[in-house]
């Protein structure tokens, strides 16, 4: 693949420049710090050379996979785990999904480099996605944050490329193309690094990718079938509002005002009997939330009342964990407010990689994410429970034009494009939270990373293949209990 030319990707025009062209100005020459970190990060080779990457081998002393979702199942919500086993039994793509826990120790028994950045944690394709920036244009980014933790770069960066490979399967695509796909993704993360590595530290800082000129790139370069799905997914994103969101997920109740509507299992209210006990919990959680956000955000809050609030289960891997949304109101029917309360648990990463230096982790998960992040959320927060069990958790918008693309739908020639840009987006993620010139003198500009975890990513899919069997397999004995469909 080597460096960008007309027939290979080319990840710096992803980024927009405010309409400059990004191969231009805001490039420099490496200064010699610069210089010194790629040297630095092209020695790390000689003590975990790239083409380690490329083995996977389980280790003797592997865990079963099922016992470490059942360790996982003892610190959530009982009722809620069939949901969990269920949504995971539905594919291998859906279980890799739910598995981070099992690739976390997985990628700890393999080879390992030395360079930390901030990782998510949980960097498979599902968990990038559009969302509105506090400037209320849509920016494509990381958007799940639940395993984030400082840990090594590449942990991030094969969980990426074995989610497309596990992708690509789950499609139906021939071997050939699901490498191609996996090289592209590696390609657009080694040039978008080159590139940040190379900028001044501010233009770095600052890079960010939005949907519109993707849009537009998309428009002058893609094929009609992915003009018109992305177009559609754009579409899609931008009437994900407060708005559309009130119709979608309250209802009048009688009183001139509005409750949330009850879809059991996945939105549950509270009985009637439990709901001041309830409301109280939740109206001491927002007191405590508040003090966890910027002052003028608080004001814009204080403009805002509670109006109700209900148990909603999220995601694949989250299932089990507590997570509420809250309703609130300004002084007119169609100025809503969805905020979504959701437990935070220690990090997947944190047993291989360290613990937090945050005691509290929703407030791992929030600096986390507003590290990794180009533009982030303007009401995340976080607060400690204060029910009976005291559960840690994060505070973030339910919905703000936040919206993913619908990777079982596309065709080869899509999931590629689609994966280079997550490459892409992820070494941006990494270079806030990294040395992006030390990351890109280990990774290189040349073919050699983009085959050693094309070849990883098609082994670690024949394990998880396997791990998802397994889970069929404690399904059908009755090991474990699962619910389809929901």
């Amino acid at each position: 693949m080597g460096k960008a030319d007309s027939t290979t990707p080319d990840a710096r025009r992803l980024f927009d420049w405010g309409g400059r062209e990004s191969t231009d100005p805001r490039l420099t020459e490496p200064s010699a710090a610069n210089k010194e970190r790629l040297s630095r990060g092209r020695n790390f080779r000689k003590d975990v050379p790239r083409s380690a990457h490329g083995k996977w081998r389980p280790a003797p002393q592997r865990p079963d996979p099922i016992a470490i979702l059942e360790q996982q199942a003892q610190t959530r919500v009982a009722d809620l785990i069939p949901i969990r086993h269920g949504r995971m039994a539905a594919s291998p793509f859906a279980f890799f999904r739910g598995g981070a826990a099992i690739m976390a120790w997985d990628l700890a028994h393999s080879a390992t480099t030395k360079i930390r950045v901030q990782c998510c944690g949980d960097a498979h394709l599902v968990n990038f996605g559009a969302y509105a920036a506090p400037d209320r244009r849509l920016v494509f980014d990381l958007n799940d944050f639940d395993e984030t933790l400082p840990a090594p770069f590449e942990w991030d960066l094969k969980r990426l490329t074995a989610s497309v490979e596990i992708a690509g399967r789950d499609n139906g695509f021939p071997a050939k193309d699901r490498s191609a796909a996996v090289k592209s993704c590696v390609t657009a993360y080694q040039q978008a690094m080159e590139m940040l590595a190379n900028l001044r530290w501010a233009d770095s800082w600052y890079a960010r990718i939005d949907l519109d000129h993707i849009e537009r790139l998309v428009q002058e370069t893609g094929r009609p079938k992915g003009r018109k799905a992305t177009e559609r997914e754009i579409r899609k994103a931008r009437r994900k509002t407060s708005i559309g969101a009130l119709t979608r997920f309250a209802e009048p109740d009688g009183k001139g005002s509005f409750q949330i509507r009850e879809e059991p299992p996945l939105i549950v209210r509270f009985p009637e009997a439990e709901f001041p006990n309830a409301q109280a919990i939740v109206t001491q959680a927002m007191t405590d939330y508040l003090t966890t956000i910027q002052p003028d955000r608080r004001f814009l809050l204080d403009r805002y009342h509670l109006v109700d609030f209900a148990r909603k289960v999220v995601g694949v891997g989250s299932v089990g964990t507590e997570a509420f949304m809250i309703l609130l109101m300004g002084d007119r029917e169609d100025d809503p407010l969805f905020l979504q309360l959701k437990e935070a648990q220690e990090s997947v990463l944190a047993p291989y990689a360290g613990a937090s230096e945050y005691a509290h982790q929703g407030e791992r998960v929030v600096q986390g994410q507003r590290l990794m992040q180009s533009a982030s959320d303007s009401f995340l927060g976080w607060f400690t429970g204060t029910g009976p069990q005291q559960r840690d958790f994060y505070v973030r918008q339910l919905r703000d034009m936040k919206g993913s693309a619908e990777v079982e739908t596309m065709d080869a020639i899509r999931l590629a494009a689609y994966a280079e840009l997550c490459g892409a987006t992820l070494a941006r993620a990494h270079a806030r939270g990294g040395y992006p010139g030390v990351i890109s003198g280990y990774v290189g500009n040349g073919e050699v990373m983009g085959e050693s975890l094309a070849a990883f990513s098609s082994a670690y899919a024949d394990q998880n293949d396997a791990d998802h069997a397994a889970l069929l397999a404690a399904i059908d004995s009755g090991r474990v209990s699962a619910e389809d469909g929901i």
